[in-house]
């Protein structure tokens, strides 16, 4: 397990990036667009195969175990993004300071493809604006 050396609970919005790479289990951390950590060795030579569910917001401890309402996030995400290689250092920064918009090629943001369960409440933003 890997604890992110971010601060992002003071009531305002950043912009939040997380590298890793699959061939060296290198991860990089980035906050508003400054790097904040990094590290080596998680999960190499393990990639994510396709065909999977991704459930942001709650911890699953075991794959098809139940979730527990404790663990649960609580705040906002908006325009997640995921993309299958490792973005660099300047497009992390770009997308920061929203002098881009780069789509996730593996998830992208879509308000019609969010499902929501649990009491979630779904609002339009757009963080750049």
């Amino acid at each position: 397990a890997v604890t992110l050396p971010l601060s992002i609970s003071d009531g305002k919005w950043h912009h939040v990036c997380v590298t890793w790479s699959t061939r060296d289990g290198e991860w990089e951390a980035y906050q508003d667009g400054v790097k904040r950590g990094s590290g080596e060795n998680l999960s190499a030579w393990h990639p994510i195969k396709p065909g999977g569910v991704f459930i942001l917001g709650q911890e699953q401890d075991t794959l098809g175990g139940r979730f527990d309402a404790t663990q649960a996030f609580m705040g906002d995400i908006s325009d997640l993004q995921m993309w299958a290689n490792v973005l660099t250092a300047h497009d992390i920064y770009s997308l920061a300071s929203c002098n881009s918009h780069l789509s996730g090629d593996v998830i992208t943001w879509s308000e019609n493809l969010v499902e929501l369960h649990g009491g979630v409440t779904k609002y339009p933003f757009d963080p750049c604006h």
